[in-house]
């Protein structure tokens, strides 16, 4: 048997292994590819070739070669292949077989959120380092399963939270972290809102796409044009609207600042919560139009008594997208244009130790998160946005989502990892996945 059926086998029959008996399974069978040499440009396949992989593509041009690329619609692959890979580049309608073609050193997922993990594990397993667009998870499980599978395989997965390579935003977090400003009593998050859309017509999928591989783990339905490509994003059945979009960015950086060594939060109180359509027992009653929040203001308290409030706009404030800091010694203001207030000012005149961002840093030098990413692959070091802090963080921004949804407040046992009291709530840590598409 070839290497590539081989491997194809492998995973297949691993995939129905209980979790005890994975780690024999994948270590002892699916070996690493050959390492380049450091001094060689990396390798890459590009799974989904849509708006966030032709940004990816302008910035991997002076790092890495983009050798294969893979996408369910034939029309996204053959631009992406024309326009960035200058024609190229191996092309698959399958991502299992862009993971098993040789030569490709990292992959980088940037489909819709409901395939990230599924995608990210068959590619660890295959013996590939992985860039993985955010969110990483689709739920809470999902975060399990991924952190499991990057210790069985030792490879290394960078998630595209590329705010933590910022300097505004790790001056925020470090400035949170030198405590030069007494107790941090609470941080404000705003993140946007989603679209309320018309109820929409359903349709033939077009002969460019493979609507059934597209919709993956979840479950089987007409297709629509709004749910797919860009609007995916609308839909809890592909993702989380605003709350887990922008708050995958901004969510995570409050978090880090404020509570780096917490598991997460004690409280979920649910303030206020609007959705474009009814919902019953967490779940949208209305199929053919958006579903995710359009209006929220989630109230998370942790441990340490500091509170994190997720909104999707601060007026009050000032604001609607970006991160308020406030502490007793003053408060301050971060998103992607500013960082703003008069602890910021005082910086120039009494700057922040650089040994706090060394840490942040986890030791390593300063580079853009691309960089971080291959330099990591080379080092075999941690990466800056690895899967278990965002994970972490994320956590935070699923469990407002499922009060958002239930229409209640969730007390949190973040060790546990265990909403207490109400097992409705906790049946919404993961998902019926459509068989074939299983995450395992």
């Amino acid at each position: 048997m070839n290497k590539k059926l081989l491997r194809r086998e492998v995973l297949k029959a691993c995939s129905g292994v209980a979790t005890g008996g994975l780690v024999g399974c994948f270590t002892s069978t699916v070996q690493s590819e050959e390492r380049r040499s450091p001094n060689e440009r990396p390798r890459v396949g590009v799974v989904g070739n849509g708006g966030i992989a032709r940004s990816h593509a302008r910035g991997l041009k002076r790092l890495a070669d983009i050798v294969a690329i893979a996408d369910v619609d034939r029309q996204h692959l053959e631009q992406y292949n024309a326009e960035y890979a200058a024609g190229k580049a191996q092309q698959f309608s399958d991502y299992r077989d862009l993971i098993d073609a040789p030569g490709i050193d990292a992959i980088f997922v940037c489909t819709p959120d409901h395939w990230h993990v599924k995608i990210a594990i068959d590619a660890m397993r295959a013996g590939k380092d992985v860039y993985c667009e955010k969110p990483a998870t689709l739920t809470i499980d999902e975060g399990r399963t991924l952190g499991r599978v990057i210790k069985e395989t030792g490879r290394v997965l960078q998630v595209g939270t590329q705010q933590r390579s910022s300097p505004k935003f790790q001056t925020a977090v470090a400035l949170a972290h030198s405590q030069r400003l007494g107790k941090m009593k609470r941080v404000t998050v705003a993140i946007g809102s989603g679209p309320k859309g018309p109820t929409f017509d359903t349709s033939s999928p077009p002969s460019n796409l493979n609507w059934n591989m597209w919709q993956g783990q979840t479950p089987s339905v007409n297709y629509i044009t709004q749910r797919c490509h860009g609007n995916f994003r609308w839909w809890y059945e592909y993702s989380g609207g605003k709350m887990t979009d922008w708050g995958a960015h901004h969510v995570d950086i409050a978090q880090w600042a404020i509570a780096p060594d917490l598991p997460g939060p004690e409280l979920i109180e649910l303030v206020h919560a609007e959705h474009p359509v009814a919902f019953e027992n967490g779940v949208p009653t209305v199929s053919n139009t958006y579903n995710t929040a359009t209006s929220f203001k989630v109230r998370c308290v942790f441990a340490d008594g500091v509170e994190m409030l997720i909104v999707n706009d601060a007026k009050d404030l000032g604001f609607d997208n970006g991160i308020m800091f406030e502490s007793d010694g003053g408060r301050y203001f971060v998103n992607r244009g500013k960082l703003t207030g008069s602890p910021i000012e005082d910086l120039a005149k009494n700057p922040l130790p650089e040994d706090l961002f060394t840490k942040l840093r986890k030791g390593q030098d300063k580079l853009s998160h691309r960089e971080n990413f291959f330099a990591c692959c080379d080092s075999r070091d941690t990466p800056i946005s690895d899967a278990e802090s965002h994970c972490r963080h994320l956590n935070t921004c699923h469990l407002a989502n499922i009060a958002v949804r239930l229409g209640r407040s969730l007390k949190w046992d973040a060790t546990k990892q265990q909403v207490i009291g109400d097992e409705q709530a906790n049946g919404f840590q993961k998902r019926m996945q459509r068989k074939g598409f299983e995450v395992v």
